[in-house]
């Protein structure tokens, strides 16, 4: 077993193009838009040099990451494995085209928001006045698909936008998504009040199942999905709060009960000065499942009641 790896060999490693290793590994992969789906393990997705485990509750980033998650490699073993074959090396910075700015498409964007508000209402369970509250502040949309539009909005503009399917797709998945060229380090967010605090999910479904739980107790503070777990939208939207004149008292990571979930908020809260920050998790998976979970309590309770009279 291979025990030292060079700093150059870790850096050509690093540089491997993840696509091409599982390509010429023999992976059978199936492009799905700008996503890849392992054939045999179909709840392994890929984009770029990122990939999700979703069966496993695996999610990182990273060539050598993955060889280590996916073929059970140490990390020399991954690093010496990565320099043996000559692989394709992904696009720097400087290779790649300048990203286009994002234009929020309009004209996909319909009046008509039943399917939308009945989606999060009644397959989500959302506060039904959340809902109302979301699409009197522009913040959601229904576009010609059924699709829920959650769009990210900065100082009033709108950055980017993750959409969400209404109903199963043929192969009985529901579609998730992000336009094209969202700011990468944005994210769906919702003021209550006057915010000195921010509470971090993983999702826009997420953050409005917490509030659609705690309700009145979620007071002068800022809901933000970092659509899975991104450092750079925690760190962004601290520093966009200090630019609105906000003072961040406390932040609150409410990610998945999962392992990569509880591994980033545990990392942060680790490196944040003491009392600054807490973990709130859900007893079950996510925080829709936690709200999914509630409503079922009290609609048994309500039954049992009005069964005893």
């Amino acid at each position: 077993m291979a025990k030292h790896v060079s700093a150059d060999q870790v850096e050509v490693a690093r540089n491997v193009d993840l696509i091409d290793y599982l390509e010429r590994k023999g992976e059978p992969l199936k492009r799905e838009g700008r996503y890849y789906r392992h054939q045999v393990h179909d709840s392994l997705v890929i984009k770029d040099q990122m990939y999700a485990w979703n069966s496993r509750d695996e999610k990182g980033a990273g060539v050598i990451n993955f060889a280590k998650v996916f073929y059970g490699m140490s990390f020399p073993e991954a690093v010496l494995d990565l320099n043996a074959q000559g692989y394709k090396v992904k696009d720097t910075v400087h290779e790649q085209k300048p990203k286009e700015p994002y234009q929020y498409p309009s004209h996909y964007e319909v009046n008509d928001r039943t399917k939308a508000k009945d989606y999060l209402t009644n397959e989500r369970k959302i506060h039904p006045k959340i809902v109302n509250w979301l699409d009197n502040k522009d913040l959601i949309a229904q576009d010609k698909r059924g699709n829920v539009v959650f769009k990210w909005k900065q100082q009033g503009e709108i950055v980017g936008a993750d959409r969400q399917g209404t109903s199963s797709m043929k192969d009985g998945r529901m579609f998730k998504g992000i336009d094209r060229n969202s700011h990468g380090s944005a994210g769906f967010s919702l003021d209550i009040g006057k915010p000195n605090s921010i509470y971090l999910f993983e999702s826009p479904i997420d953050a409005l199942s917490y509030w659609s739980i705690k309700k009145g107790k979620l007071q002068d503070t800022r809901l933000v999905s970092m659509s899975g777990l991104k450092r750079q939208t925690m760190i962004d939207e601290i520093k966009r709060m200090g630019q609105e004149g906000h003072k961040v008292n406390h932040i609150t990571f409410c990610t998945d009960n999962d392992r990569a979930g509880r591994g980033f908020a545990e990392k942060y809260v680790q490196l944040m000065s003491k009392g600054v920050s807490k973990i709130d998790l859900p007893t079950k998976k996510d925080w829709n499942l936690e709200l999914l979970k509630n409503q079922k309590l009290l609609s048994e309770t309500l039954s049992a009641q009005l069964n005893a009279k």
